[in-house]
């Protein structure tokens, strides 16, 4: 950054900050008022240890820029500042209330004007009505100077706005903790001073001006501490609102379409939908440097909407590919079982990929690239186990393979560039045949039920089932409860690191699992043979031990080698 575009970074109080004549405006395109009763709590705790102890606080930075005739957008620290305002109008409303109650009637008349003039602003000699050093965004501007600073209870609470609302709610939380004072704090001189010394001189603030908003939004960007998942979008919005405020109608064109995407893909996941849709054309980045790559390519205005119409488009697919039930997929069975399957495993690095994909590939070959994510998902992630990292970096080249090929790359082509995922049969047998599924979490018993299905279907000729629907119940053969009978065949160790091995699994009617509970092997394998699933019928031992449990799962993990497998050439 050019430290020549920075115009003053020091440490300011808050009495420095509003009362050396500036406006400070929260840009119209800022976030609403969102602070709740959490934040007000630290707040006033941390303002009345500093009233006891007589210290000084550091309330963080303030970054501003600067739009000249001693006007200032507030970039970053809006919500501690509105605050702060709220906390001076409600000091100010308890000495409204002494006026009206003839304490110091006079004094404490004289006290309210001159802090009005210091924190909130100065009165028009015609209208009486009060010209604020503070204006908030569109949303919570008319609220605050029509309803606040004129000490005026809104009508109807009920109907605010969300952030009216929580603004109204700060003012009376602020008020009523200023009543609570009224032991130690009660005359008008000490509410005064507990206002210009307590809160206006010993908080303070590291103010940064700067000259242009680039250079602001990249200051926040650096100082910000609200967390990644927010910090993202409101740099990415205000950023990107800023370069056509110009223009009111662009401004609103804007706006409409950001909302438009917000409201596809959700507030809290829009950082992650922005890193995938970033992964799936450039080289891999994190999300802590998700702004900087945006500010690289959009600069003018055209760039905005060029954005926003490839980000439209994006939060389609991302949505779908993270719901197998989204209208995108019509009702496609295959397509329906291969995104359920993928979601099943909880892996999400393979989603720039298919984004990119879905783009360029014909219907029939991204159906076919989906089939080939599934069988290397299972085999790398469920199976095995390893580690995510590599798969970010080897989908991220795959991704950026098929961007630049602008719908030139063809399905092998893709499948080749990521074949160093695919787990070989022999690993992926040795993996499989030291599996373990707990069924007692639900995601583990999603994917025990999901393989089992799977085979099962294999082995009845590719009749397919719907693990999520099937009535039939996964049944541990060696009971999770060890009976006298079983542990002469299982010690208590080998019941533990046995009896979620998926060769211990088959599938059963509920009615007939419920039969045979915990009962011993020979009885329940009478029950087996009556049973519909192959896998169940198939089951043939004199006895169940280890030696059977290890030879039954090694044949599954035979089954399994056919069913998740890529034919590579």
């Amino acid at each position: 950054m050019n430290t020549s575009n920075l115009l003053d970074t020091k440490t300011h109080s808050f009495n420095n900050i509003i009362q050396n004549g500036n406006i400070y405006i929260v840009p119209h395109f800022q976030r609403d008022y969102s602070w709740t009763e959490d934040n007000w709590e630290d707040l006033w705790t941390d303002i009345i240890t500093i009233n006891e102890n007589k210290e000084s606080h550091y309330m963080g930075s303030i970054v501003l820029l600067n739009k000249g005739n001693s006007n200032y957008h507030i970039i970053d620290g809006q919500q501690r500042f509105t605050t702060l305002s709220i906390i001076s109008l409600a000091v100010i409303t308890k000495l409204k209330e002494l006026v009206s109650k003839g304490i110091e009637k006079e004094e404490n008349t004289e006290r309210i004007e001159l802090l009005m003039k210091e924190y909130i602003g100065q009165k028009d000699s015609v209208s009486l009505t009060y010209s604020s050093k503070l204006f908030l965004n569109e949303n919570n501007d008319s609220f605050y100077q029509r309803r606040l600073l004129s000490f005026s209870e809104p009508i109807n609470v009920k109907k605010l706005l969300d952030s009216e609302k929580l603004l109204w709610k700060a003012y009376m939380f602020f008020v009523n903790k200023i009543n609570e004072l009224s032991q130690n704090i009660n005359t008008g001189s000490e509410l005064a001073s507990f206002l210009k010394n307590t809160v206006g001189k010993n908080l303070l603030f590291i103010q940064i001006t700067v000259e242009n908003e680039l250079n602001a939004y990249t200051i926040f960007e650096t100082l910000n501490s609200r967390g990644v998942e927010l910090t993202s979008t409101d740099l990415l919005k205000n950023y990107l609102f800023s370069l056509v405020a110009k223009s009111s109608s662009d401004l609103k064109q804007v706006k409409k379409q950001w909302k438009k995407i917000i409201d596809i893909i959700g507030l809290k996941d829009f950082s992650t939908f922005l890193r995938h849709y970033l992964n799936s054309k450039m080289k891999l980045i994190n999300k802590g440097y998700l702004f900087k790559a945006i500010k690289l390519t959009v600069k003018e205005d055209e760039d905005v909407f060029s954005l926003l119409d490839s980000l439209e488009e994006s939060a389609y697919i991302y949505i779908a590919l993270g719901n197998p039930n989204d209208e995108y997929w019509r009702e496609d069975k295959d397509l329906i079982e291969l995104i359920d399957a993928l979601k099943l495993f909880g892996v999400t690095q393979h989603k720039p990929l298919l984004m990119i994909s879905h783009k360029y590939l014909e219907s029939k070959d991204f159906k076919k690239l989906l089939k080939s994510l599934v069988s290397i998902s299972y085999r790398y992630s469920v199976i095995g186990r390893h580690q995510t990292n590599i798969m970010d970096k080897i989908y991220n080249k795959a991704s950026i393979l098929v961007y630049n090929g602008k719908g030139s790359v063809g399905l092998s082509e893709i499948l080749n560039s990521i074949k160093d995922l695919y787990i070989s049969d022999d690993d992926f047998k040795n993996s499989f045949e030291g599996k373990s599924f707990n069924t007692n979490n639900s995601s583990h018993k999603k994917q025990a039920r999901y393989t089992l299905y799977k085979i099962e279907g294999q082995l009845q000729n590719g009749n397919k089932y719907d693990y999520a629907s099937d009535l039939g119940t996964i049944e541990h053969i060696l009971p999770e409860n060890l009976t006298e009978e079983w542990e002469q065949i299982f010690s208590e160790d080998e019941h533990i690191r046995n009896i979620y091995k998926i060769g211990n699994f088959t599938l059963l009617e509920p009615n007939k699992n419920r039969d045979i509970a915990d009962k011993v092997f020979c009885e329940k394998e009478k029950v087996y043979h009556t049973s519909k699933y192959a896998m169940t019928k198939s089951i043939e031992a004199s006895e169940w031990n280890i030696s059977g449990l290890k030879h039954r799962q090694s044949k599954l993990a035979s089954i399994a080698c056919g069913i998740w497998k890529i034919q590579y050439n």
